[in-house]
């Protein structure tokens, strides 16, 4: 007991107690770290860094569907592939049909709904009301500011009763398409043909 109380050796006392509260402080801290891993972290109340955390779930709210579009939601645009043809060149008609409104919505149509006519002055040289077969109306739901884009040829030939195609060509003039869809009337487009 002498012995701990007094070191005996060749070094100073003093050199003998420090190694000793130096091996206790050692001792002491691994038995705080030890404790501390065995009470599975901070007991302050908030999570460690380790601890994961819950992650909110996205809600899944109900699904809007779009309704039909309106009449007032639809800009309806004719316009043609050039201003002028010459005497070999057909004509290329188009329309565009673009929800204008704020909310997305559903076009239904079809060949049938749609009606092209070209007029030069009060002349109309050329229709297709009435003479388009029946066909199966197709849904597109527009998204603001989205389109649909129809086409065709016109073969600059007059149009005759019951849908007959005349033989009569269409000559040098000033020319105004006009696109009917779903009975809302365009722009007019208008176009020359030179030859």
């Amino acid at each position: 007991m002498d012995s701990l109380l007094h070191p005996v050796g060749p070094l100073p006392e003093r050199v003998y107690w420090t190694r000793r509260v130096a091996l206790l402080g050692i001792i002491a801290v691994l038995i705080i770290a030890i404790a501390v891993a065995c009470s599975g972290g901070s007991s302050s109340g908030h999570p460690s860094a380790s601890t994961p955390t819950a992650s909110p779930t996205p809600s899944t709210g109900p699904t809007v569907t779009a309704s039909a579009c309106r009449r007032d939601q639809l800009a309806v645009t004719a316009s043609t592939d050039a201003t002028t043809y010459a005497a070999d060149v057909l004509p290329r008609l188009q329309v565009n049909i673009r929800n204008t409104g704020s909310l997305a919505c559903v076009l239904t149509e079809s060949p049938r709904t749609r009606s092209w006519t070209i007029v030069s002055g009060t002349d109309q040289l050329w229709t297709t009301v009435g003479c388009q077969a029946a066909a199966t109306a197709h849904n597109t739901t527009l998204k603001v500011g989205a389109e649909v884009r129809h086409s065709l040829l016109w073969n600059r030939h007059r149009s005759g009763k019951g849908c007959i195609v005349s033989t009569t060509e269409a000559g040098p003039g000033t020319y105004q398409l006009t696109v009917s869809v779903n009975g809302i009337t365009s722009t007019t487009a208008i176009f020359h043909l030179t030859g």
